[in-house]
């Protein structure tokens, strides 16, 4: 589904594309929440999100609009279609290496939720340095297997 709308910025310093209340609805029937978004040829993972005073939007975070090129009030044109990735994010190697060579914290990883499987993901990609993420996933392999499953357990030393 191609749409086009305005980047607004959040108070929270992100920013986000606004959607029509009827586009919103048919691309929830037709993709779900999670979803890609295909903007200056570049794909996103992102989810529609709905706000009592935005309606509903998709979130950019101000790095993914850094590397989209695209400036606040600017007029975006997307695409959004159906995300079918395992987990609608990129999984580093890091991790999928730790998981592939530890079987319990793969298992473990696999009982959580997906929402916290993005999480743990996602706090493991936005480290820079190689050596973080690999000592980020080998940490969060270590809580799974003590049997922590709470986010804020699974994050800590």
């Amino acid at each position: 589904m191609k749409l086009k709308s305005s980047l607004e910025q959040s108070g929270m310093g992100s920013f986000y594309l606004s959607i029509k209340v009827k586009d919103g609805k048919a691309i929830l029937q037709k993709y779900g929440k999670r979803v890609i978004c295909k903007i200056n040829n570049q794909q996103i993972h992102c989810a529609i999100l709905n706000s009592k005073s935005i309606g509903q939007y998709i979130m950019i975070s101000k790095a993914v609009q850094k590397k989209l090129k695209v400036n606040y009030k600017e007029e975006v044109k997307f695409e959004v279609c159906k995300d079918d990735s395992k987990y609608q994010m990129e999984m580093s190697e890091e991790l999928e290496e730790v998981l592939k060579t530890d079987a319990i914290a793969e298992e473990r990883f696999h009982q959580l939720t997906p929402g916290k499987q993005r999480s743990l993901i996602h706090y493991i990609n936005k480290a820079k340095n190689i050596d973080t993420r690999i000592n980020r996933a080998l940490k969060i392999s270590n809580n799974l297997k003590m049997g922590k499953k709470v986010l804020k357990e699974l994050l800590s030393n």
